[in-house]
């Protein structure tokens, strides 16, 4: 049976049984979107903010240019990366190299994978609003008000094998989750297992890395240097969004890697129909 096949066939039994809702529950549940899969979403104000990183930030990376970018609409965003469970409940097989359990989130999907995703989730809830985030709203979401190269602090070491105050209970990195000695448990981990950031998202820094909408370049005309390049990191953005590229950007490091890649203002790049077991991907419900 094909990926659409199973998909249409699971959306048909689990429409059939489950209702879509808002839930207004503790906790200021006025400000959470919860859908048919039980995703949950947090709302994120409309603000403004600085993008990027300052020259002094610890592993700072040449395409980091801060500048100053708006916001312009609230919209809800994924309190979560996309877990197994919720993929097994609308499509399947699930791709996951490290098929752990159903808290753990979706791994080894491409971009064009989650796009389909997202698809087939409008398409069960009759609606145009899910979306990938992106990258300004990611940056902005994980930031959550903070001007440090965490949303939990500075940055002071790119160790794996030393502790780095502001992540070792926000985020699952090499240190963590497996480099540092003795060994640890070097896989990603169930979601929702360490602290949130101010506005009530987990995981944005460690255990997978996330896909978001934007397309970029691989390297700048005018650079030697490897990396994400767009025409949105100038001043004064409104809601930017780079469609053009062969390439799309990647968000938040993984459960493998140092301080520098768990970074806010840290941006990779994959082609889309690139797959990594350390590379899944959020959701935007939009107002």
């Amino acid at each position: 049976m094909t990926f659409l096949a199973r998909y249409l066939v699971q959306a048909l039994i689990f429409s059939c049984t489950v209702l879509c809702c808002i839930s207004f529950g503790a906790a200021d549940e006025t400000q959470i979107h919860t859908n048919q899969l039980g995703m949950r979403f947090v709302l994120i104000p409309a603000g403004r903010f600085v993008m990027g990183s300052p020259p002094s930030e610890k592993g700072r990376q040449w395409n980091e240019k801060q500048h100053q970018v708006t916001i312009s609409k609230s919209f809800y965003m994924g309190e979560t990366e996309v877990t197994q469970g919720q993929w097994n409940r609308l499509v399947s097989p699930n791709p996951s190299a490290f098929r752990l359990g159903n808290q753990y989130p979706v791994d080894s999907v491409s971009w064009h994978e989650a796009m389909q995703f997202i698809a087939f989730l409008n398409t069960l809830e009759n609606t145009a609003r899910y979306r990938l985030p992106t990258e300004a709203e990611w940056e902005y979401a994980c930031r959550a008000g903070s001007t440090t190269a965490f949303s939990s602090g500075p940055i002071t070491t790119i160790s794996c094998v030393e502790p780095e105050p502001a992540l070792v209970n926000t985020a699952w990195y090499c240190y963590n989750s497996g480099l540092a000695n003795p060994p640890r448990d070097f896989k990603p981990h169930p979601v929702k297992t360490l602290r949130p950031n101010a506005w009530g998202l987990y995981d944005m820094h460690g255990n997978v890395q996330e896909w978001v909408l934007d397309a970029c370049k691989g390297r700048s005309l005018f650079r030697t240097s490897v990396g994400a390049v767009t025409d949105t990191y100038k001043e004064n953005m409104v809601d930017p969004l780079e469609k053009k590229g062969d390439h799309r950007v990647v968000r938040g490091g993984g459960w493998f890697q140092n301080g520098k890649y768990q970074r806010s203002a840290y941006r990779s790049f994959y082609k889309p129909v690139a797959v990594r077991n350390s590379l899944g991907f959020r959701v935007v419900y939009t107002r």
